[in-house]
């Protein structure tokens, strides 16, 4: 019996010394192949990222602006492997339904590759859904990791880290940085020169100066043709804050594109609003008169512009827009207008639309969760939001589309830190780069380019001195970009999209008298209250109060 004891000890402490041999031979092993991996790697904002060649797959919307992606064709996709010691395998989801793609595949848990990139119109709710699912990988480790750029980026504008995290507190995708200064302030209008000349007027400052120049333009044949055919005010409701409300608004009341604004931490809806009223009664009085032509509720960008050339471009006396390149198709008829200042109204109420959170731009980036190599696809992107892959994402090549000046002014009238060689290549079919498919970071805006000879319409010093003019009346009082949770996003989308196709109706019909401001008031009111529109500022109250709230302090 004792011997058998012994057998069956001796039996389990050799099993014992098997299994702990097998455990303590695996782990070396494991250790070893970890080892390798991360000393394959370079330190944090180190290149190359990889002392060895490794290849990611980057799903990508084609564009009819890249002749060609590849290595050795692309200069952009040349010079980023040649630095990172990365190759680039694309794989290509045709532009026109890019969106619609990617969604069947994100949830139907398609091969996306390694890195999500471009313009997939990405929203925070679609992140929100897929990220919590865990189809998407959450960043904040890999950036905490590797993101060198990114982080620096996050502490200069914290808004877009804090826009772009998650209800749950996780970061899914990587935004671009809006770095615009005209842009956040381009709640504009113009005026016709040659019309105020030939009138003997000043540039409007007030809403009845406003009106007195238009009726002598709709009376007096300015533009010299015999015929009273000048047109008062023409916009667009589809181009560049061109609808016909959105600037004369800001003489009455704040609002920003959805009429909404913050005062005092509550989200408050302008259109409901007495204030708001007014401005329509003014808006009304105006088109009854025929000064707002009736085409501004339903013209496109490339109707608003027929309409501004008619007559050698001496047809209309004054055009809300972000831009005179965005109403008007030659260079003539662009130097032909002048920026009006922030009107005031009535009661001496004056503010200017400025968009605090235009920093916060699309999502750019996502890293699908069965992807490969996470480590380096951060380590990638965390390159492209460097000041160099900007440069050459945006404009190309150094010295060959591009090149710093010297001793010379920028639009913005500091020293130009940058000038086009030859002709802009955005929007022209080209090799040099991915005509934005990996915007980022700019180290500057486009106003620190170098100024254009004196006589020759120069766009980015126009908007620059525009929207510094605007800035001197803006208002810190624009809405937050909303992170939701799934739910409450997709209940906030469905009023949103409503109230927003019925405000666009009901704004024209106040306009023009199809409704009448005076008798209609109360029903509008009761139609927003029944659609939801309660509900739809207690939504983002809630969000603003969780997460914004003494923002604006």
């Amino acid at each position: 019996m004792r011997g058998k004891l012994y057998n069956r000890m001796a039996m389990v402490l050799l099993c014992m010394a098997i299994v702990l041999s097998a455990c303590s031979s695996e782990k070396p092993a494991d250790t070893a192949k970890k080892e390798s991996t991360d000393t394959n790697l370079s330190a944090e904002g180190v290149l190359p990222i990889s002392k060895e060649k490794v290849t990611v797959t980057i799903t990508v919307p084609s564009s009819p602006y890249v002749l060609s992606w590849e290595y050795g064709k692309n200069e952009l996709t040349t010079w980023l492997e040649d630095q990172t010691n990365v190759h680039i395998k694309w794989n290509f989801y045709p532009a026109a339904d890019a969106k619609t793609k990617l969604n069947l595949e994100l949830s139907s848990g398609g091969d996306l590759g390694d890195l999500i990139m471009g313009n997939f119109s990405l929203d925070n709710s679609s992140l929100a859904t897929y990220g919590s699912q865990g189809i998407i990988r959450k960043m904040e480790d890999l950036i905490d990791k590797h993101g060198s750029n990114i982080k620096k980026m996050y502490t200069e504008y914290p808004n877009i880290k804090q826009a772009t995290s998650a209800p749950d507190g996780h970061i899914y995708g990587l935004a671009q940085a809006g770095i615009c200064y005209n842009c956040d302030r381009a709640m504009r209008f113009w005026v016709n020169k040659s019309f105020l000349k030939s009138l003997n007027m000043s540039v409007p400052t007030t809403t009845d100066e406003l009106y007195q120049y238009l009726k002598a333009a709709k009376e007096k044949d300015p533009n010299g043709n015999g015929k009273k055919d000048e047109i008062g005010i023409v916009g667009s409701k589809t181009s560049w804050f061109a609808k016909a409300d959105q600037f004369i608004m800001n003489a009455f009341t704040y609002q920003d594109a959805n009429g909404l604004y913050v005062k005092d931490d509550k989200v408050i809806a302008a259109y409901t609003t007495p204030a708001w009223r007014d401005g329509i009664r003014y808006l009304n009085k105006l088109s009854k008169e025929g000064l707002i032509d009736q085409t501004s509720f339903t013209n496109d960008e490339a109707q608003l512009k027929q309409i501004v050339e008619l007559n050698n471009g001496n047809n209309v006396a004054a055009v809300p827009s972000g831009g005179p390149h965005a109403f008007a198709a030659n260079d003539a008829t662009r130097l032909n207008y002048e920026i009006v200042p922030p009107l005031k109204g009535p009661g001496g109420f004056q503010t200017s639309y400025f968009n605090e959170f235009g920093v916060v731009g699309s999502y750019q980036f996502a890293i699908p969760a069965n992807g490969k190599n996470a480590d380096v696809v951060m380590k990638l992107v965390d390159f492209m939001y460097s000041k160099e892959a900007y440069l050459r994402s945006r404009y190309g090549v150094e010295g060959v589309n591009w090149e710093v000046p010297k001793g010379t002014l920028a639009a913005n009238g500091e020293p130009a830190k940058f000038k086009l060689v030859g002709k802009d290549l955005w929007g022209e079919p080209q090799n040099a780069h991915w005509s934005g498919a990996n915007s980022t970071w700019p180290p500057f805006g486009s106003d620190s380019r170098e100024v254009l000879p004196d006589g020759k319409f120069d766009l980015e010093k126009v908007l620059y001195n525009a929207a510094k003019l605007y800035d001197k009346t803006a208002g810190k009082v624009s809405v937050p970009k909303f992170f939701f949770e799934p739910k409450t996003a997709t209940r906030f989308n469905e009023l949103k999209t409503e109230i927003s196709k019925k405000l666009e109706a009901d704004i024209a019909d106040f306009i023009v008298g199809n409704r009448d401001i005076e008798k209609d008031w109360d029903k509008f009111q009761a139609e927003l209250k029944n659609m939801g529109n309660d509900e739809y500022i207690s939504i983002m109250q809630k969000e603003y109060d969780a997460k914004w709230k003494g923002s604006k302090k």
